[in-house]
């Protein structure tokens, strides 16, 4: 969308036509400072860093009203390449750039070989979350076996427990089950899918017609325990490969590409670090249940679908599998 106010015109209707949008350079700035307004701070509970860059090229700029009205907006950091620099030059400072926005996190994003062609502008999104669980859960010894998709070769994970008052409904018109449990951040929740099966793909399918939305109205207060797998997970999205099957294709451009100077990228890059894990406050498994009594015992060890929701907004979503 911030883009979009920079771009050529062709550029900016796929844009719009992608995010469902009608409107001014003006309304959607407005638009961009509401939603960046309502992203979580940093706190006790909740570790959070978010950040967005443009890297531009040497042959690339962009105008003072894109820097004084999307990118301001955005917080998004406008940076400049000299043009002189090697492939492996290049292929560091992108790096020291996500690794710094990820607080030394994240790293070895990029290599040299994937910028040999040149750099016209990169894009690049950080984002990184550990967030600490509003009930204490329990580590439990051992793994446990996980249901992977059928033919797939026996494994296991490590699990925690969790018994806390959740939100549940149980989709048995869908054939899954849906569970939202809350952080200690107030109005942070992971909502959790888990279909019946071993597999996420009709679940998945499923979405296409069953918002999240629904999905939550259905959804009713419930003590929980649910046993679910211990993990980090760390995510590299090409977001070249994902903008180009939703219509957005002009925004892309080889390097060699000339054209009236518009804003163009020859890269753009996504990295997420989710924290699923124990956190300081968790328990070890001692054999004994000091949680009250839940209602319904919930195992999730098969493939899932996940949604990271902060005052109904998702922040990030994917599905878990091994």
């Amino acid at each position: 969308m911030a883009f979009s106010t920079e771009t050529d015109e062709e550029t900016k209707a796929e844009i719009d036509q992608c995010l469902g949008l009608n409107i001014t350079d003006t309304d959607k700035i407005a638009l961009i400072e509401e939603l960046t307004s309502r992203l979580p701070k940093s706190s006790f509970n909740l570790k959070w860093r978010w950040s967005s860059r443009l890297v531009l090229g040497p042959t690339q700029n962009v105008s003072e009203d894109f820097q004084s009205g999307a990118a301001s907006a955005l917080k998004l950091s406008i940076g400049k390449f000299n043009g002189n620099e090697t492939d492996e030059m290049l292929a560091k400072t992108l790096n020291q750039m996500i690794e710094k926005d990820s607080g030394g996190a994240i790293r070895n994003t990029f290599d040299a070989e994937e910028l040999s062609d040149g750099v016209r502008a990169v894009a690049l999104t950080t984002l990184y979350m550990r967030g600490r669980w509003r009930s204490a859960p329990t580590v439990l010894n051992g793994s446990r076996p996980f249901q992977d998709a059928d033919g797939a070769p026996p494994r296991s994970v490590r699990m925690i427990r969790i018994n806390d008052n959740v939100r549940y409904a149980n989709f048995e018109d869908w054939n899954f089950q849906a569970i939202e449990i809350f952080y200690a951040t107030r109005g942070l929740s992971l909502l959790m899918l888990v279909p019946r099966g071993r597999s996420v793909r009709e679940l998945a399918g499923r979405l296409e017609t069953l918002s999240i939305s629904e999905i939550s109205r259905r959804m009713t207060a419930k003590r929980v325990a649910v046993t679910m797998p211990l993990y980090t997970l760390r995510m590299t999205l090409l977001l070249p490969s994902k903008l180009k099957p939703m219509g957005v294709n002009t925004l892309i451009s080889n390097q060699n590409t000339t054209d009236s100077g518009k804003l163009k990228l020859s890269h753009a890059i996504q990295r997420i670090m989710f924290w699923a894990e124990a956190g300081r406050n968790a328990f070890k498994d001692d054999g004994i249940e000091w949680d009250e009594e839940p209602e319904l015992e919930l195992v999730v060890d098969r493939p899932y679908l996940f949604f990271v929701r902060w005052s109904n907004i998702t922040l990030m979503n994917g599905n878990f599998v091994l």
